[in-house]
């Protein structure tokens, strides 16, 4: 279900790539629409130690199914967030433990989306 923001633009989720744990990730993919440019599409890659913070930060278990969901709620807020600040979507988006420190508002808006 695509999350709308109040510029109208549209994040909808596309679904996980399987495999990218190999390379210590989870990929959750998304297609980002904002008015007046052309869509894009975007993946956002959580890496392994953001996955342990946040599932640990969050009470959850470490476990793909928990990092499936949490590199979708990712995408789900860190997207409108920055349409909203008017940011250019990236193709692809690293969520590491610097990101996570760098935007402490992501984590907050995990944990009520999730909740």
């Amino acid at each position: 279900m695509p999350v709308t923001t109040e510029s109208l633009a549209s994040v909808g989720y596309e679904g996980s790539s399987p495999g990218t744990d190999t390379w210590g990730y989870t990929q959750a993919n998304f297609l980002v629409a904002i008015p007046g440019r052309n869509s894009k599409e975007s993946a956002i890659l959580m890496n392994e130690p953001a996955g342990k913070f946040l599932a640990a930060e969050l009470g959850m278990a470490d476990s793909a199914e928990t990092r499936d969901a949490l590199a979708r709620a990712l995408g789900e807020v860190w997207f409108p967030i920055l349409i909203e600040r008017g940011g250019d979507v990236e193709s692809i988006v690293t969520v590491s433990r610097g990101f996570l420190d760098n935007h402490p508002e992501v984590i907050e808006a995990v944990r009520k989306a999730l909740a």
